[in-house]
């Protein structure tokens, strides 16, 4: 079955659902992969600080909010790229739903509530992308699944 079939057969709320997810999963590997090559450690920095600021100080121990800010970078670029290919795509919606509300935590401790309200929208897409992951047709986990019914 060629590309254009596939695309030719697929209903809009399919068609959306994987631009939604593909589009998310870009997004996230893009937010690991540009603070890895520009520089993780003054992007580190600058979160810190953000966390220690005298106007509104996060009651975070610093040791945790750094250690936290080292891993997300690599977590995102293998998350986003997961995402983008469709491989584990609940899981890793769920997963992001989750390191949302981590997120959300963190910058409601520091008073941040523009980058909550960014947070919340990603959050929704998430959610979005677990309700109607049954709709998941362009990915690796249906064509796998495909693959399992067709040898069952």
């Amino acid at each position: 079955m060629g590309i254009k079939q596939i695309l030719v057969e697929a209903s809009r709320f399919q068609m959306a659902y994987a631009l939604l997810r593909i589009t998310m999963g870009v997004n996230m590997f893009f937010h690991g992969f540009m603070r890895i090559i520009s520089d993780t450690g003054a992007w580190v920095d600058g979160q810190v600080a953000l966390f220690t600021d005298i106007a509104n100080p996060s009651f975070l121990p610093t040791l945790w909010v750094t250690i936290f800010l080292w891993i997300l970078p690599f977590f995102e670029l293998v998350f986003g790229a997961l995402l983008a290919l469709g491989l584990y795509t609940y899981w890793l919606s769920v997963t992001g739903a989750l390191m949302m509300f981590v997120l959300i935590f963190g910058n409601t401790t520091r008073q941040a509530w523009g980058t909550v309200g960014n947070n919340m929208h990603y959050t929704l897409y998430f959610c979005i992308l677990v309700a109607a992951q049954s709709h998941d047709w362009l990915s690796i986990d249906s064509r796998r699944s495909t693959k399992v019914s067709a040898d069952s």
